[in-house]
């Protein structure tokens, strides 16, 4: 039997770490992953190694190591193992978008992607203020990324909740604390079939 892909879609700070984690002990294990990935594409991404970069080669380097590392997912969940990602698709549309501005081509986002990634058993999207979002990731101690702006963020959020909609992803509310959000995500879970509390 097939694994469950489960998707974590979301800005920084809105939980998606502590969130994979609780459903992974619910389900009794899984792969936890996210994008970018540590492969060469994604540690340069992450690195800000092809520095300042139209958004369009952005974009394809994003989609490219996504390509990769869905292989290795596809891998996994022949296994029967369930993978939950921490950010897939989505995000690559979000952030791309909100970087190309009005101008954003968002068929052209989605399309150069549908043949190299796997339809999610469930994505989950943790909806939260980016005002919020970034005073927890400053609590956190952590550098903010070229990303994490506020105006920036407001746009983000804006494509994914738009994205939710087209992409039927279910928003849950992230202001919520960790252990309310995780019963909520484990409801849907189980209203899909994904998950049978012991």
């Amino acid at each position: 039997m097939k694994g469950k892909f489960i998707v974590l879609e979301g800005i920084d700070g809105s939980g998606k770490t502590t969130l994979a984690h609780a459903i992974a002990e619910a389900v009794g294990g899984a792969d936890l992953t996210f994008e970018p990935t540590r492969g060469a594409i994604g540690s340069a991404l992450r690195e800000g190694s092809f520095g300042d970069i139209p958004p369009a080669a952005e974009a394809l380097l994003f989609a490219a190591d996504r390509a990769i590392h869905t292989e290795e997912i596809r891998k996994t969940l022949d296994t029967g193992r369930w993978v939950i990602c921490d950010r897939y698709l989505g995000s690559t549309v979000a952030y791309q978008s909100a970087s190309l501005g009005e101008g954003a081509d968002w068929d052209w986002l989605l399309d150069m992607q549908s043949k190299s990634v796997i339809e999610p058993d469930l994505t989950i999207l943790l909806d939260i203020d980016p005002e919020i979002s970034l005073k927890r990731v400053a609590v956190r101690g952590e550098a903010l990324s070229r990303f994490e702006k506020l105006d920036f963020l407001r746009k983000v959020r804006e494509a994914y909740l738009r994205l939710a909609d087209l992409l039927d992803y279910a928003v849950v509310d992230a202001t919520m604390g960790p252990t309310m959000v995780a019963e909520t995500v484990l409801g849907i879970m189980e209203k899909k079939g994904l998950y049978a509390p012991q």
